[in-house]
């Protein structure tokens, strides 16, 4: 009998099942969605489906799905996540600190887990509620071939108005989306397997601000859209050890248009993506284990942006929501390839009668970042393209010691890098020469067992961030620098997890709560101010009973900070514009207010013949609380009001699967 070896986990790390998952109140199902109640990710804002991790921006978050890496794990407004539930084994939310084999972001890291195809006959599931749709078929063919695929539509635009009257669509954006996946194993032989799979996803979300002037109202639409194609090779070798390689190839699309009156900004972003994981893990003496291998990853990038030179707004910008863009306007077409291959080793000691666990790692990332421009060129002139390599070596260490099998304590160093935005690297509206920002990531913590179900985990978390990308503090900056390389960052806190598992019992939820402080520092003679995702408080309290003959019920409550807001103290008439500009207060000196919300589900499963079914109702907010999600104003400033999240929503769906 061969077995892999056990996969350790990272220091601090949350791992939800797909049993557990999809039956937490308030994710109708979807297993991935059970992210946004994990301990230090922050809520998201109404009609995002991004998440700030331990007080990083959304983007500085990895996600990974079996080793591919994909731009986003939910769809707009977070309604859905992009995979198939039914093709999910696990979900891990590891919000800093993680090992040597993943890099080249500031923030956290999301892995996912896919199930392998291993089941006899044909499996499958079709599920709709008020959000989408979505289906799923799994087969075997012979006696190595196995084969999968699945599909999602959402029509939340379209059903928004039979569970409630509120035009909330006017205010909330409504996403239109849809997803698919796609797999094919070929049992090579016992215990070696290779898959060709594919995933695609699709999103298109408006948000507007209307205005009885139709010079003053204001529109954005947005799209997403990308896909991966992947072989995933993996052998177990008969010493326990694991090899697996995976080359993956996809495209990457995004377009966003801003309209204020009738002018627009438009931006457009065409990549194609390489990327390459291979990794060797196993036992390689008594008390070691170790993984080596190398993750490569290349982005070849072709963008457009025209308009506004300030629009949209980037993190720290000081605006108020619908205000209009700068007046000044520019164009510009660029061409990026972003892409590096870094080797990692990590080894596993096992010491003290395996009470003691020592995990040093390193990684080594070159990196390359070309710019077909350096600067704008005169008309008529070629343009002049520009090259930057450097290499980092990233150390990471980890330490876990049981003081008795159900006590324990940890620490974590690690350090980490992230290169440009390729949107940044604009020779018009950013910085051609822009290089890599670097993070150090420090934890602590401990871990209590109460009983073989129930554990407490406590950790503590401070991360430094320096050389972020700012915009220019400069009134006139100088060619090709609108953008600086100068903000530096912190993020501090402490995290709270009680978790009761389901085991053999009826009963699952957890109790997290996350208090922490996240700040950022746009130049040297500029005072700290807090991060635009700063949310001081987070808590998140859920769970799920079975009743017995079929029947669930379960709850969540949520309680989060507002995100902060630069107040608007006064007004001035620009007789130029014909319209008022805000006067500012103190950067991010206020916030909007705080968010809660009691959300329930009750389901009743049935057994049809060899087949079964499912029927549930899951509400969001039952007591139609009036969450506040942006602060707005009147034409003159002189007025402020709230632009409100979801009322009451309650979805209604049924699953059948066989």
């Amino acid at each position: 009998e061969v077995k892999p070896p056990a996969v350790e986990k990272q220091v601090v790390s949350t791992e939800v099942s797909a049993e557990e998952g999809k039956r937490v109140p308030g994710t109708q199902g979807d297993v991935l969605k059970v992210v946004e109640n994990l301990p230090g990710v922050a809520r998201a804002a109404a009609g995002s489906g991004a998440h700030a991790v331990w007080g990083s921006a959304p983007q500085d978050t990895r996600v990974y799905v079996d080793g591919i890496h994909v731009p986003r794990l939910f769809h707009d407004g977070g309604y859905r996540s992009i995979i198939n539930s039914d093709f999910v084994k696990s979900v891990e939310l590891v919000p800093g600190a993680y090992g040597a084999s993943y890099g080249r972001g500031l923030g956290g890291l999301v892995t996912v887990a896919l199930k392998p195809l291993d089941e006899d006959g044909v499996h499958g599931s079709v599920s709709a509620d008020t959000i989408d749709a979505a289906g799923s078929v799994r087969a075997r063919l012979g006696d190595r071939w196995h084969v999968a695929i699945a599909a999602r539509k959402s029509y939340l635009d379209s059903t928004t108005s039979l569970v409630t009257s509120q035009n909330v669509g006017e205010y909330i954006p409504i996403p239109q989306f849809w997803d698919g996946q796609a797999r094919v194993v070929y049992d090579i032989a016992p215990h070696e397997t290779m898959e060709l799979g594919g995933m695609i996803s699709s999103d298109k979300t408006t948000r507007s601000l209307p205005n009885a002037d139709p010079t003053l109202a204001t529109s954005q639409t947005t799209t997403t859209d990308f896909n991966r194609v992947y072989l995933h090779y993996t052998k177990h070798l008969k010493e326990g050890a694991v090899v697996e390689v995976v080359p993956s190839y996809g495209k990457d699309k995004t377009s966003l248009l801003n309209l204020y009156g009738s002018t627009p900004t438009n931006v457009t972003n065409d990549s194609d993506v390489f990327g390459l994981r291979a990794v060797w893990r196993g036992p390689v003496t008594k008390f070691l284990r170790a993984s080596a291998g190398v993750d490569a990853e290349l982005y070849s990038s072709t963008l457009h942006r025209s308009g506004s030179i300030g629009a949209p707004p980037r993190e720290g910008d000081i605006y108020v929501f619908g205000e209009a863009p700068p007046p000044q306007i520019n164009s510009d077409d660029w061409k990026t390839v972003i892409g590096s291959v870094a080797p990692f080793i990590e080894g596993d000691f096992a010491l003290d009668e395996d009470r003691l666990h020592i995990i040093p790692g390193a990684r080594l990332d070159p990196l390359i970042t070309m710019s077909n421009k350096s600067v704008p060129p005169p008309p008529g002139n070629p343009a002049i393209g520009y090259s930057r390599e450097e290499s980092v070596i990233e150390p990471r260490l980890a330490i876990r010691y049981a003081f008795t099998p159900r006590i324990s304590a940890k620490a974590a160093y690690g350090e980490y890098h992230q290169t440009p935005q390729a949107e940044e690297l604009s020779a018009v509206f950013g910085n051609p020469t822009l290089g890599l920002s670097y993070a150090q990531h420090e934890l602590v913590g401990t871990n209590f067992q109460l009983t073989d179900l129930l554990s407490i985990e406590t950790t503590g978390f401070y991360r430094t961030m320096n050389s972020l990308v700012v915009r220019s503090t400069a009134s006139s900056p100088y060619i090709a620098q609108a953008l600086d390389q100068v903000g530096i960052g912190r993020a501090y806190g402490v995290q709270f997890l009680l978790r009761q598992d389901k085991g053999n019992g009826r009963f699952f939820g957890w109790v997290s709560y996350t208090i922490s402080r996240s700040e950022r520092q746009d130049a040297p003679n500029l005072p700290w101010r807090l991060f635009d995702y700063d949310q001081t408080h987070v808590f998140t309290m859920l769970g799920s009973y079975d009743v017995g003959r079929g029947f669930e019920v379960g709850a969540r409550f949520r309680f989060a900070s507002g995100y902060p807001r630069t107040p608007v103290t006064g007004a001035y008439y620009d007789v130029v514009t014909d319209t008022y500009e805000p006067i500012f207060g103190f950067h991010n000196s206020i916030r909007i207010p705080s968010f809660y919300s009691l959300d329930l589900r009750v389901a009743k499963r049935f057994r049809i013949m060899s087949t079964n079914a499912e029927v549930y109702l899951d509400v969001q907010n039952v007591t139609d609380h009036t969450n506040d999600e942006e602060i707005v104003y009147n034409p003159n400033y002189t007025q402020r009001g709230y632009i409100t999240g979801f009322p009451v929503l309650p979805v209604l769906g049924a699953r059948w699967a066989w």
